[in-house]
């Protein structure tokens, strides 16, 4: 091999490299953490299904505030549509939700879970849950965003909304 060939070579081996470590470092990976609070519902549909005693299927659009750990990663609203299924207060729940972020820019996804409603005799009574969720897109600068997380909260007759999350994503 003449040494111009053996140069060639070598010159666009090190530009495909370069160019792979340039887009590797626009798909950088984030490890982030979310608080979710000012909970509030902005419409809700509930089924009562007849067996077994206190069944029912509901239906809701939650919208609440967000702050992530990640000072780049900045939603100022999230719509959450919820389905969920419970007897006593107890089951599963499913939906997508859309993050709102300052600049614009939306992501959206799925998350699914169970939650648990405890009564007290003197009516007092606290919900919690948890689940797992997953992006499925956005748009503008995380268009191609990847990834998902954790999440769990609570909330109760005496204590507001409460949740909190934890998520490993790149875009």
């Amino acid at each position: 091999m003449s040494p111009i060939v053996k140069r060639l070579t070598l010159a666009s081996c090190f530009a495909c490299l370069s160019a792979l470590t340039a887009l590797d470092a626009a798909a950088e990976r984030r490890d982030q953490t979310y608080v979710k609070s000012n909970y509030r519902t902005a419409a809700k549909s509930t089924i009562p299904i007849a067996e077994p005693p206190n069944h029912e299927v509901a239906n809701e659009l939650g919208i609440s505030a967000m702050k992530y750990s990640s000072p780049d990663f900045k939603v100022t609203e999230e719509w959450n549509f919820n389905l969920s299924r419970g007897v006593d207060g107890t089951g599963q729940h499913q939906g997508q939700w859309v993050d709102f972020h300052s600049g614009g820019e939306q992501t959206y996804g799925s998350f699914e879970g169970t939650y648990k409603t405890t009564a007290n005799a003197d009516g007092s009574w606290e919900t919690t849950w948890q689940g797992t969720y997953k992006y499925l897109g956005g748009t503008g600068k995380y268009k191609n965003i990847k990834g998902g997380g954790n999440y769990k909260g609570r909330i109760s007759s005496s204590a507001p909304f409460h949740e909190e999350g934890r998520e490993v994503i790149e875009y």
